[in-house]
């Protein structure tokens, strides 16, 4: 059960989660799943998105949280090369490809997403690297900011993005980013999004949690939508 959405851009990042899973079993859900989600109970304030301890990067996760095998070590690791490595590792790890024996009987399965945005402070730039696996699957992409956001999502609410907010609206608010992309401008419009994505999608929720990195502050911190303000919060 789950909405990963990430606005990428030259000057800023901003990573955001909806709250929703299923406790026990089958935690959150991607698209394209083999099977039906396992039973369990819902709970609304399930975190999916982890932080390095140099705060310069931020994990957000969707399918089964047992799988993403990594994400302990992430919160251990201050370099992103290291981070990009771990997740590399866990992917070639879930592929079946020395067992296609195993491949005739194999159970229902999850898709596994995660999107990795962060600062890179060398090359003074914001980047995104995508990943998803499964043991049939594995598929990767890296993409760099620039003036026109990027908008990059994952999870089961990927599937109803376009459809719910629209093409056009879409492409307007890309449009708009090539004047101005502030936290400012962006959040509200995420945040319409997930209303949108989560009335047509019993597997994301609408409630949510924004991760902002910028480049007059790239520690990423959780936004207070209450307060209209950024604060810094542990991973």
């Amino acid at each position: 059960m789950t909405f990963i959405l990430n606005i990428l851009h030259r000057d800023m990042s901003i990573l955001a989660a909806d709250q929703k899973a299923i406790s026990g079993g089958l935690d959150i859900s991607a698209p394209d799943m083999s099977g039906s989600v396992e039973s369990g109970s819902v709970v609304n304030d399930f975190n999916k998105i982890t932080l390095n301890p140099r705060l310069l990067l931020a994990v957000g996760i969707a399918g089964n949280t047992h799988e993403h095998y990594y994400l302990p070590e992430i919160r251990l690791s201050g370099s992103i090369n290291d981070v990009l490595f771990k997740i590399r590792k866990n992917m070639e790890y879930s592929l079946r490809v020395n067992d296609r024996h195993g491949l005739k009987s194999l159970p229902r399965f999850m898709v596994n997403q995660s999107i990795v945005t962060f600062f890179d402070k060398d090359a003074d730039m914001y980047c995104t690297n995508t990943f998803l696996f499964s043991p049939v699957e594995n598929q990767t992409r890296l993409y760099s900011g620039g003036d026109v956001a990027k908008i990059i999502p994952a999870g089961s609410g990927s599937q109803y993005f376009e459809e719910m907010v629209g093409k056009e609206s879409i492409e307007s608010f890309v449009s708009s980013t090539k004047n101005s992309c502030t936290p400012e401008v962006c959040i509200p419009w995420m945040q319409d999004a997930y209303e949108k994505v989560s009335a047509r999608d019993e597997y994301t929720g609408s409630e949510v949690i924004f991760y902002v990195s910028t480049k007059e502050n790239p520690k990423f911190h959780k936004w207070d939508a209450a307060n209209t303000s950024l604060r810094a919060d542990c991973p």
